[in-house]
């Protein structure tokens, strides 16, 4: 049985987080041992069920120089065994790659969700060229990005894998939106998903409301350790009554059934999951134009592209959507994620990526 530890010490339960989730999941149902590596009292129970997977939970993630975090990683991944280590974070890359080295681990794979300023060339190219760490990123914009360091980065060592997804089916459970909020017959709700971060561009809504009609609603689902800042200047601003806050879903396919619209208002991604979650669902989007972005929708053919912080032309768009002048097809939009982003190629890749062929 091939054995594989995934490291995800995380407080924040976001795109990543789902992705770790995702792949343990599929990993062990194709009889994979996965070993999850958790922070104590983060998200075990949302693992704990799942076919051949584990949860390691640990206290600390400690720092790039914490000695006693590296020996337990070490003691971890020298009782498990495991043929490949990967490390969903960023900040964990270090310490993961150090210790899989110790423990005598040759397959260590890095992943890279966002583009990021590579502040530490030194400390990468110990990881990438010394120790030889794989690179994993979600769109072919971000791997472009990273071997623009070519001191750091070889293209054969850095894989681009998209994020995979199932076709739920259009009918199904939806969210009382409508109902729950006592929002007014006629009224279109614009769906927002996301940790609430700078990143996310959501401080945007107000000047978004108050530049489209009156029964027009934003519903944004998610959490974040910027939620209270983020949520309190929202409301300080004219128009937020028609700006919602729903919190953490656990069936996200629920809330995308009952949006007209979904709106991508990020500064910054690598593939955001959330859109392919609503274009499987046949919900039109718009989204600036991120990493991963005019991949996700084909330079425009499956939504409308916007640019970053351009609150006009988000405006232009989802009023060309709402009023008809711009439609996409339901069955174009999921058979393209179908084809493309489909859940079997991602899991295949990624098993190939971990043990080989």
């Amino acid at each position: 049985m091939k054995r594989t530890v995934m490291f995800c010490p995380s407080k924040v339960w976001g795109g990543i987080e789902k992705n770790v989730l995702l792949r343990a999941r599929l990993l062990g149902q194709q009889g994979v041992a996965v070993y999850v590596v958790l922070l104590k009292g983060f998200f075990a129970e949302r693992f704990r069920d799942l076919e051949n997977v584990a949860v390691v939970e640990v206290g600390s993630r400690g720092g790039d120089l914490n000695f006693g975090v590296v020996a337990n990683y070490v003691r971890i991944l020298r009782q498990i065994r495991p043929d490949a280590v990967f490390s969903a974070l960023k900040k964990d890359w270090w310490l993961v790659s150090l210790s899989s080295r110790l423990a005598g681990v040759e397959r260590v794979v890095l992943y890279l969700g966002i583009a990021r300023r590579v502040k530490s060339p030194i400390k990468f190219f110990v990881i990438f060229r010394i120790m030889k760490a794989v690179l994993m990123v979600n769109s072919d914009s971000l791997r472009d990005a990273m071997l623009k360091h070519d001191r750091l980065f070889r293209p054969e060592r850095v894989r681009r894998i998209y994020n995979g997804f199932d076709l739920p089916p259009v009918k199904g459970p939806r969210l009382p939106i409508i109902e729950s909020l006592a929002l007014p017959e006629g009224s279109i709700v614009i769906g927002c998903a996301g940790r609430f971060s700078p990143q996310k561009g959501f401080d945007l809504l107000p000047d978004l409301v108050a530049r489209l009609p009156s029964n027009v609603h934003f519903v944004h689902v998610g959490q974040g350790e910027f939620e209270q800042q983020i949520t309190t200047t929202i409301r300080a601003r004219p128009g937020s009554e028609r700006i919602h806050f729903l919190g953490y879903q656990s069936d996200m396919h629920a809330f995308f059934r009952s949006i007209d619209l979904f709106l991508l208002c990020s500064r910054n991604e690598g593939m955001a999951n959330v859109l392919n979650e609503a274009m499987s669902l046949g919900v039109p989007v718009v989204s600036t134009r991120v990493p991963g972005s005019e991949e996700l929708l084909d330079n425009g053919r499956y939504g409308v592209l916007v640019n970053i912080d351009d609150v006009d032309a988000m405006v232009d768009a989802i009023k060309s959507i709402i009023d008809s002048e711009v439609s996409f097809e339901r069955e174009a939009l999921r058979e393209w994620i179908a084809a493309e982003f489909g859940m079997e190629r991602m899991i295949v890749e990624t098993r190939e990526l971990f043990f080989g062929a």
